[in-house]
């Protein structure tokens, strides 16, 4: 396990997104007063490899933060994540409703389907990284050609994935993952009973709005709060996540 520890006083576990690593999860919540900020790389991800054999999944992921806590001798936790990481965190908060207090989603990206259509180019993705001159012709899809013509930020993010210092397996992880799903149902969520507060954004083709609207309207104890999307003002993104977060903490 590569993880990472910051600040002090009640531990929450807040996990990062797809092809991203365990640096997103901190620099955003990091400094939150009374808390021990506790984020992982995903294997596959960040400076955590993949064993072989293994492919990804939210079921996998969740097992080795399920294996984190019992590491930290961690019985109860908030445990969150940013698209991907809250994914893991709903599906944490299924399998082990005890071990959760509450939760922080912020910018949801998967519902109970699996190949959602916002993460489609994620997987096309994956297919360009195995070929030669992949980025190139990547970047001549339409798709991509439209996302980064509305929203430039977005587009740099995608390419992201082609980045050298993502991990060996990284095709592999993409693929895997956006063909899972965190939950099997969405009527699964109104068995959450914890507090929960979902962040989410417009201007975000591969994080709509309607899906946190969605997951919010299941879950019985959850508040949904609008944030500027990161591709307009990242800045101003990450003020408004780390202001609620600590309101919303505050109420736990």
């Amino acid at each position: 396990m590569h993880y990472l520890i910051s600040g002090q006083g009640q531990p929450f576990i807040f996990q990062h997104g797809l092809s991203s690593n365990l640096q997103q999860a901190q620099q955003i919540l990091s400094g939150l007063e009374n808390i021990q900020l506790v984020s992982m790389d995903c294997p596959g991800h960040g400076q955590a490899p993949l064993p072989e054999g293994q492919l990804p999944s939210f079921g996998y992921y969740v097992d080795q933060v399920l294996r984190l806590m019992d590491h930290l001798s961690i019985e109860q936790t908030m445990v969150g994540g940013i698209s991907m990481g809250s994914g893991i965190a709903l599906q944490l908060a299924l399998r082990a409703p005890e071990r959760v207090k509450a939760l922080v989603l912020v910018r949801p990206a998967w519902l109970d389907q699996k190949h959602p259509d916002t993460l489609h180019i994620l997987a096309e993705a994956a297919k360009y990284l195995r070929q030669n001159e992949g980025l190139k012709h990547f970047k001549q899809r339409p798709d991509f050609q439209e996302i980064a013509q509305s929203l430039p930020k977005a587009a740099e993010s995608i390419l992201g994935v082609f980045a050298e210092t993502q991990g060996p397996k990284i095709s592999t992880v993409l693929e895997s993952m956006v063909r899972d799903r965190p939950f099997a149902s969405m009527q699964a969520l109104e068995e959450i009973q914890q507090p929960c507060l979902i962040l989410a954004n417009e201007d975000d083709p591969l994080h709509p709005y309607s899906m946190a609207e969605s997951i919010q309207k299941r879950l019985p104890n959850s508040r949904l709060e609008r944030v500027i999307s990161r591709y307009v003002d990242n800045d101003q993104h990450n003020k408004e996540v780390f202001q609620l977060v600590s309101k919303f903490i505050t109420t736990i």
